[in-house]
């Protein structure tokens, strides 16, 4: 635990640092600074706070969003101050998140009895989206309310991934052998598969609907992954590859924006002022960083680049600190992903288990899925890269998942045992 603490110290250095640079060179100021002072006596408190209450959880998984948000706060920062100011607010409130969701929360698996609810939940707030929502660049993912603004999306991930986690657990072994023959395929009957189809596709039906194909893209491959992963059957990831491309193409042809997007990932350039502006700026400041960067503060890209704050940060980030920054962020991505997939195989039930696997692989795609429509391997999304972007909504929903992720890590450090009350049928 010391080591892990003096790497979170080292996340301070680096913070203040890079803030230090950007102050000298006229770019933060003494709000930034302020804010940035409590956030930092935030994290030294929860260091504390982890010392004092004997916390046995993994403790590389906060140690390393720390940095990966560091990294996101400084940049925020040579962006926009204005954005930074209140990213470094929304940090604060994260990290009082996790630690609520770690020391509050106390047994995860009560999480596991409201399965049909948090399938409800997830169903239910798409819907009102749908009707209520606020549409922006397209796609109507928004609520706005006093001038607050959120996206209700970021809150149908946990409703999803605590659903998934509960039926999967629930309905491992059917979904795995099958009940009815059909041919040489055993297949599970209607009755155990219907509730994730239904599930499934009125949640992507809704998606499609509100045209935030981005957010669809991620919640179908965690509804197939999640299956994938806890049945072990090739049969469903074969089924999902041509559902992926008919419902693209039926997204291609009924959205003129979809089209948009598909043209200017195609050829930016034939268009690099209009509609291929975006990607094209993404590309020069990525390829101007070269291996180690034009240096904090001297490039571009945070000026060209539209969406430098959301969409693109990664793209300033590339530019500014190089090849070899670039990959180190990606580097510690893999570190996030790698860790919830060593909580899943050390969680002492089921649920625990396939809901730390399902953060892991919704955190992972997320990542895949806005590193590569940055660097024009796939369309634009437009869905906020985990703890960088900005954006409040996104940066909550993230430490509440870190936190059971904490919370999943913590039950299991201290054994099967240790708690008095289990959830029924998710006990190891």
């Amino acid at each position: 635990m010391k080591g892990y603490g003096l790497l979170r110290l080292l996340n301070l250095i680096i913070l203040w640092v890079g803030l230090g640079v950007l102050y000298l060179e006229g770019r933060a100021n003494q709000q930034i600074l302020w804010q940035a002072g409590v956030f930092s006596a935030l994290l030294l408190l929860g260091l504390v706070v982890e010392k004092i209450t004997a916390y046995q959880g993994d403790p590389l998984l906060l140690a390393t969003v720390h940095m990966i948000m560091t990294i996101g706060l400084v940049f925020l920062t040579r962006i926009r101050a204005a954005s930074a100011m209140r990213q470094f607010w929304w940090a604060s409130m994260g990290l009082c998140v996790f630690y609520l969701v770690v020391f509050v929360l106390k047994d995860y698996r009560k999480l596991g009895r409201y399965q049909y609810l948090w399938g409800l939940v997830a169903v239910a707030t798409l819907f009102l989206t749908l009707l209520f929502g606020v549409t922006t660049s397209g796609a109507t993912s928004w609520f706005s309310i006093g001038g607050f603004n959120f996206e209700p999306e970021e809150l149908v991930k946990i409703a999803l991934l605590f659903f998934l986690a509960s039926y999967l657990s629930e309905h491992e072994e059917i979904l795995r052998v099958g009940t009815v023959q059909v041919g040489w395929l055993s297949l599970p009957d209607w009755r155990t598969l219907g509730p994730f189809l239904i599930m499934s596709g009125f949640s992507l039906g809704l998606l499609a609907a509100q045209k935030s194909l981005g957010t669809a893209l991620v919640f179908y491959s965690l509804f197939v992954l999640m299956l994938f992963v806890v049945t072990e059957r090739p049969f469903y990831l074969g089924v999902s590859l041509p559902v992926l491309g008919v419902t693209g193409y039926l997204g291609y042809v009924l959205f003129g924006h979809v089209r948009v997007r598909v043209a200017t990932w195609l050829n930016p350039w034939i268009d690099s002022s209009g509609d291929g502006y975006q990607i094209a700026q993404s590309l020069f400041a990525i390829s101007g960083g070269k291996i180690l960067g034009t240096g904090l503060g001297n490039g571009i890209g945070a000026f060209q680049v539209p969406a430098a704050s959301t969409d693109f940060i990664f793209s300033v980030i590339a530019e500014e600190i190089g090849f070899a920054g670039a990959m180190a962020v990606l580097l510690l991505f893999l570190i996030v992903v790698l860790r919830a997939f060593r909580v899943s195989l050390r969680a002492i039930d089921r649920f625990g288990q396939i809901l730390a696997a399902g953060i892991g692989i919704l955190i992972g795609t997320e990542t895949l899925i806005i590193l590569a429509g940055v660097t024009k391997l796939l369309p634009l999304t437009g869905i906020p890269l985990p703890w960088v972007s900005y954006g409040g909504s996104s940066l909550l929903v993230h430490f509440f998942l870190l936190g059971i992720l904490a919370n999943i890590s913590q039950v299991s450090a201290a054994g099967p045992f240790s708690l008095k009350n289990k959830v029924r049928g998710y006990a190891g």
